[in-house]
């Protein structure tokens, strides 16, 4: 051996040398670009940035919002099991709670306790599927090839191991479980609350919508629970494209009046005629439809619905100078949940009795990963309208998130229409590219000003799909995507720090998210707004 050693040790020392080169190189490009945020706290970032107080909680707010003092609370997680066994791939997946009770004392001190029996006589949901590897991509459609108009390429043939790596069944069927669950804890006779998930639910909502709707997917082909009796008839593809879209609360005024949830408007609007009907002028009436473009807008909606639409049937009829919605269309929500209840109710049972054709199949068709992403997005619909009916504080935590709506969207908007003053330069659009970086850095800089536990401002989650105007007309916002922008008025999130070590106060914890429901006399009011 030479003195330089052997071969293996040179490629092991230069993998060390160009591991540690390479390393060093990212810490000095983000540090310099760290260093193009300095002044940003005075700048504007402050206006958003707010401290609280360490200990006490708005004791208005609790008596008001819930009426009492002694909250229970509830927080929600999954877990993911898959493993192949032979020529088997078994998927399991399931959701437990943690219970406890929050004491609010007359100056706002809170006494936490927990329930240390949550594991004895906590409520949890779990399934198992054993499939063979050939069938997988039956049930996981998100392994299938498709062409831009959404046909299956059936020329594909991936191995097992592509299958067995890539698959994502278990990973539906937690979401389902978690959702489901949340939804159980919302609904029961004595309902928690406060819910807890460690889930973002605006995303959640926005991926299941998308991943649901009849432009991707061929839904009478690849979906299991259409044809399922459902209170003695057929689910369509009719109840599929439209229960995904009558969502929302007529006191917050969604869904909105514009775009493709228009129609869905419509059909709530009427749903609350318990059978009647409403006039063209009514409608515009309520939905506060003025101009003649919104007007040809509401026309063209009406049209859709009396004529039908890609997988969808008429659903309104025309009386006189009254639109009215069809029977099946009118009990659509109380349908759904019955759905919901018995599918999912099958495919968690505890009773050992139930088979695996039982749980996971209807009429011998498989359900499939778009199933399970209908039945996650129901079921959180489901456990939002009952949270706004109970008085539930629903509330998601996100741990790690690289999010950057606030740079992206939010600041950009907001001085754009107006409303705010300050934002990212051209000196600083190098900066790092995510919001908790960004707000990482400031909370540790200013730490001396900037006192923990802290919170942004809450905004709609709705930002993320917005940018300036494409146009440049003033006052005005466009969709990011497509021109799309989500539902507004549903969720609000912010960004938080709790605590800092007190040994060294630059030693702080990791900047998280949240997003909540928003809900009717809380978020509307003219002190809620931005102005």
């Amino acid at each position: 051996m030479t003195e330089e050693g052997s071969r293996i040790s040179r490629r092991i020392r230069r993998t060390g040398d160009l591991l540690l080169g390479g390393a060093q190189k990212q810490v000095t490009d983000y540090k310099g670009r760290f260093d193009s945020l300095s002044g940003i706290y005075d700048a504007f970032l402050s206006k958003m940035l707010i401290p609280y107080p360490e200990v006490g909680v708005n004791t208005e707010f609790v008596d008001r919002f819930f009426g009492k003092r002694t909250l229970s609370f509830a927080g929600i997680d999954g877990t993911i099991c898959k493993d192949a066994v032979f020529d088997l791939l078994v998927f399991f997946a399931g959701a437990y709670a943690a219970h406890g009770t929050v004491q609010i004392g007359g100056e706002g001190g809170l006494t936490l306790t927990y329930d240390e029996q949550c594991i004895e006589k906590g409520i949890g949901i779990s399934s198992v599927l054993p499939v063979y590897i050939n069938e997988v991509p039956v049930i996981d459609q998100t392994l299938l090839s498709r062409d831009e108009d959404g046909s299956v390429d059936e020329s594909a043939t991936p191995t097992d191991s592509w299958v067995i790596d890539n698959s994502s069944f278990a990973d539906y069927l937690m979401g389902l479980a978690e959702f489901y669950l949340a939804y159980k804890l919302v609904s029961a006779e004595n309902p928690v609350d406060i819910l807890l998930l460690d889930r973002v639910c605006s995303s959640e909502v926005s991926s299941y919508y998308a991943e649901t709707s009849e432009s991707r997917i061929d839904l009478a082909r690849d979906c299991g629970l259409v044809g399922l009796k459902v209170d003695g008839r057929p689910f369509t593809t009719t109840d599929w494209v439209y229960a995904r879209q009558v969502f929302g609360n007529p006191k917050l005024g969604t869904p909105p009046a514009r775009g493709e949830y228009l129609l869905p408007r419509i059909i709530t609007e009427l749903m609350s005629e318990k059978g009647g009907g409403l006039s063209r002028e009514q409608l515009a009436q309520r939905l506060g439809l003025a101009t003649q473009s919104s007007m040809s807008r509401l026309d063209a909606a009406l049209g859709v619905g009396i004529g039908g639409k890609r997988s969808a049937d008429s659903i309104l009829v025309r009386s006189h100078d009254h639109f009215v919605l069809k029977p099946g269309v009118i009990g659509l929500k109380e349908r759904v949940e019955h759905l919901v209840t018995e599918v999912c109710g099958r495919i968690f049972s505890e009773d050992s009795s139930v088979s695996f054709d039982s749980r996971f199949k209807v009429d011998s068709r498989w359900l499939t990963t778009n199933d399970l992403a209908f039945l996650s997005l129901m079921s959180l619909h489901l456990a939002v309208e009952r949270c706004w009916r109970n008085k539930t504080l629903l509330v998601g935590i996100a741990k790690d998130t690289s999010a950057r709506d606030l740079k992206r969207q939010l600041i950009p908007v907001l001085n754009y229409v107006g409303r705010f003053k300050g934002a990212f330069d051209a000196e600083r659009q190098d900066v790092p590219d995510t919001d908790r970086m960004i707000l990482q850095w400031v909370s540790l800089r200013e730490r001396d000003r900037l006192k923990v536990p802290w919170a942004t401002c809450e905004y709609d989650t709705a930002f993320k799909t917005t940018v300036p105007h494409f146009e440049g007309k003033p006052g005005l916002v466009s969709g990011a995507r497509r021109n799309q922008i989500s539902v507004n008025r549903t969720f609000v999130k912010a960004y938080f720090q709790l605590t800092q070590a007190q040994s060294d106060p630059k030693l702080r914890s990791n900047v998280l998210l949240y997003d909540r429901l928003a809900y009717p006399d809380f978020d509307t009011g003219g002190d809620q707004t931005l102005r």
